[in-house]
């Protein structure tokens, strides 16, 4: 099963030492996935034709060198959508050519990103060639996604993400997807919403047939908080149903808050919830999270105590946290704290 973590939110990307200490995290917590897709790395998104400098490119390497130390597939998220000509061999050969620039540092596992892009086609040629379908940016989107799956060379399955990644609805988007994208093909899914507070498996199962009766990967918008990075979401995961892993499901990845040590306590109780949903109790997960990371996690906090124009109308909860990490606290206290966070 995939359990892990992504890089996946706006804002400022984390710094590389903040990327190694994370990883390290994840090998400490059981993690084995690490997703690398910061939108705001022009690399992976914007500027997804442009190779890597040399200095960026080796800074890739060595996370993917540490993460392999620590027993984490290290993924390469590419995210095109943005601009890509989709009928055009020379933007299909350039998606190509950075995936094995990035093969060359040691990254053998790569996804595709389609998500948070309009749905249109960006020249006469898509246009021609996708514009009497129901939903021409999906029939597109699929048909390059099988095109990308089959000339990759790595070991597992191709993950991508769609336009319509939130939600059980059908949709002409989704119809698309269910007739054209290969049935290998995992399909990142963020749950009945884009942030959502909690899965059913009923849920799941619905979104499986939305398209076309094939796996998941739950791609979980908790914590992440780039939407009000002012707010910081420290509480353990709740409301994840423990029968969504007899379902359509490869797996969980957790994304990240923009700061990186306070995702440490939420991302340690999604790792106990993945390590055994059956048994999961969010409380008991907490209270070791606490014991593991508290102190940690309070040096991080404190910094923005004194800073309320950072923090917004969060700093007062904020300083009573700080505090109560300071003395010490057990879980059920600590779990009121996190109230306002969660």
């Amino acid at each position: 099963m995939i359990k892990g973590m992504i890089e996946g939110f706006y804002g400022t990307p984390w710094t590389h030492e903040e990327r190694l200490d994370l990883i390290g995290f994840c090998g400490d917590v059981r993690l084995n996935t690490w997703v690398h897709a910061p939108k705001d790395d022009p690399y992976h998104r914007k500027l997804w034709r442009d190779p890597y400098p040399d200095e960026e490119l080796a800074r890739l390497g060595e996370l993917a060198a540490a993460a392999r130390g620590c027993g984490v597939d290290f993924a390469y998220a590419i995210a095109p959508g943005l601009s890509i000509r989709y009928s055009h061999d020379d933007e299909f050969d350039l998606l190509l050519a950075k995936c094995e620039q990035v093969h060359s540092v040691g990254i053998t596992t790569v996804q595709l990103l389609w998500d948070d892009v309009q749905p249109t086609l960006n020249c006469a040629e898509d246009e021609e060639r996708y514009g009497g379908e129901e939903h021409p940016s999906g029939a597109a989107q699929a048909e390059l996604s099988n095109r990308f799956g089959a000339a990759l060379d790595q070991d597992g399955p191709l993950v991508v993400c769609p336009i319509a990644y939130s939600g059980t609805e059908d949709s002409a988007y989704r119809r698309a997807w269910r007739r054209l994208l290969d049935p290998s093909i995992v399909v990142y899914w963020t749950g009945p919403e884009v942030v959502s507070m909690a899965i059913a498996r009923e849920e799941l199962d619905a979104a499986v047939d939305r398209f076309g009766d094939r796996d998941l990967l739950i791609w979980d918008n908790y914590p992440v908080n780039d939407f009000a990075s002012e707010w910081f979401f420290l509480g353990p995961l709740r409301a994840r149903d423990p029968r969504l892993w007899s379902g359509r499901v490869r797996g969980l990845i957790a994304n990240a808050m923009v700061q990186a040590v306070p995702s440490k306590l939420p991302l340690a109780t999604v790792a106990d919830y993945l390590a055994d949903p059956e048994s999961y109790d969010p409380l008991t997960s907490f209270e070791r999270a606490l014991a593991r990371y508290g102190a940690e996690v309070r040096g991080a906090l404190e910094k923005l105590v004194w800073t309320p124009h950072k923090v917004g109308p969060s700093a007062p909860d904020l300083a009573a946290l700080v505090e109560a990490l300071a003395l010490g606290v057990d879980a059920a206290t600590g779990f009121a704290l996190l109230e306002p966070f969660v």
